[in-house]
């Protein structure tokens, strides 16, 4: 891009803020600070006066560094002094902006740059109304608004050149803050050959911002206008996996997700930027095993979130409300039940209507997550903790267990499960039920079956109390 945000260093290669306010000045060595204080001052605040001298003598370098509040200041004092004799001085002043090391200074002080301003507009401005705005600080010489060559339409920005820097300066400085006015670089401009490093780093930064566009173009996808997808996973996944999930796709813009505890599943949006990007995610995305084993489902988003999910933002008004009215029903003497009543059956209502989930209709079977390699039966209840052990199932999972709460999930599904572990650090653990019936059912439908990606093997456990009962207990409550 043409343009480019410019800073001045000082002798000290700091950077000088605001921009080009520190002026550089070729000058008799016998000059004093007092000097240039006394005839510099009257054009705004100096900051700071540095007179470098050579390290070996001692002696001045018969250079000075001059650094204003204002670029404005900096920019009438240029050209106010630049050619003028000092009243201590036999020789005439050069001043120049002090340039930033990526630059070559010339002799030419009516440099293009200092004059020319990089304003970002709104699309409907025109030359008109950019004259009207700038006109009230100087002499304009050119406007020039970016536009499309195929549509005619602004692309958002345009250059204003001034005919004195010190005008430039002062509508950079006052000029309305939506222009976000910068001194633009003029076209041809000599800057210091790029070493090979910074070459390879502009490349790469160049390559990197158009990387996302190049991947949406290779997206053989035919959108259908919806930039906003739904999604429903298993509810062990945290905001983080979400959101790094659904950003292989490249535009994406803003992930929601939450977990419905009522029916154990994970569920949001994810919004992109264009209706390529969104109909690629469904298209490459819907069914994707994440973690594997779990399916992902996606699918268009046309709505926003259902009514139950938006009631979640009226849950802590209500049980705040319920709160105050449970205070003020113990503090008083005659307290009214009928508010309390009220109170209570609006915050119940609204946990009722968050936590209904989704229909019937639309949560897959839980076989449909293909959790393994077998049917399953449906789902059913725990057995108590304390329930006596009937018979144990001996499991070898090799390379690695499948997680406990998959385990859980296809273990209870023969009833009558107490609880299912592994042993720390080992590919073997242990299911208990209450019934024999069930842990012959479960031996003959998992054994050999492949969970989660790992082959298993469900045996029937020696009839001895096993070393690790009390690990068992502990394994039960950390669901």
């Amino acid at each position: 891009m043409e343009h480019r945000r410019k800073h001045g260093r000082g002798d000290d290669g700091s950077e000088d803020h605001p921009t080009y306010s520190r002026l550089f000045i070729v000058c008799e060595k016998r000059l004093s600070e007092d000097d240039f204080r006394q005839s510099f001052s009257k054009y705004g605040t100096i900051e700071d006066i540095r007179m470098p001298r050579d390290h070996n003598t001692g002696d001045p370098k018969g250079i000075v560094y001059i650094k204003f509040n204002k670029t404005s200041e900096a920019a009438r004092a240029l050209e106010e002094m630049n050619f003028k004799v000092l009243p201590n001085a036999s020789r005439p002043l050069k001043v120049m902006v002090a340039a930033n090391r990526s630059e070559i200074e010339s002799d030419d002080q009516d440099h293009e740059k200092y004059k020319r301003l990089f304003l970002n507009i709104p699309k409907t401005s025109n030359e008109d109304v950019l004259q009207e705005d700038f006109g009230q600080y100087g002499e304009i010489e050119s406007i020039n608004i970016q536009r499309d060559r195929s549509s005619g339409d602004s692309k958002g920005f345009a250059y204003v050149k001034f005919r004195k820097f010190s005008e430039a300066a002062t509508a950079f400085e006052k000029c309305d803050k939506k222009y976000r006015a910068i001194f633009a670089m003029p076209k041809g401009y000599h800057r210091r050959q790029e070493t090979a490093f910074e070459s390879n780093i502009s490349s790469l930064a160049r390559s990197s911002s158009n990387m996302r566009n190049s991947l949406v173009s290779m997206m053989n996808v035919r959108p259908d206008g919806y930039t906003s997808i739904s999604f429903m996973c298993c509810p062990y996944l945290t905001q983080l996996h979400v959101e790094r999930f659904f950003d292989i796709v490249p535009g994406m813009v803003k992930c929601q997700y939450f977990v419905d505890l009522v029916r154990n599943f994970g569920k949001g949006t994810v919004q992109y930027s264009n209706p390529v990007s969104a109909a690629y995610a469904v298209d490459k995305l819907n069914k994707f095993e994440y973690p594997p084993g779990l399916k992902i489902f996606v699918k268009p988003d046309n709505s926003k979130f259902e009514p139950h999910e938006q009631k979640f933002n009226n849950i802590p008004d209500a049980v705040t409300n319920l709160k105050n009215v449970m205070a003020a029903t113990a503090k008083s003497t005659s307290p009214d039940l009928a508010q309390l009543a009220e109170a209570i059956s609006e915050a119940s209502k609204l946990i009722k209507m968050a936590t209904a989930g989704m229909s019937n209709q639309t949560i897959p079977d839980s076989t449909d997550l293909n959790y393994c390699s077998v049917k399953l039966p449906s789902i059913k209840d725990l057995a108590d903790i304390d329930s006596k052990v009937a018979k144990r199932c001996f499991l070898i999972c090799k390379p690695q267990p499948p997680p406990l709460t998959v385990l859980r999930d296809i273990f209870c599904r023969f009833g009558d499960l107490i609880n299912v572990y592994t042993l720390p650090n080992k590919t073997v653990g242990y299911a208990r039920y209450a019934s024999v019936e069930a842990a012959n059912e479960a031996i003959k439908t998992l054994h050999g079956a492949e969970v989660c990606g790992v082959r298993m093997k469900v045996l029937p456990a020696e009839e001895k109390p096993d070393d690790d009962e009390s690990s068992t207990k502990r394994t039960r409550y950390d669901y």
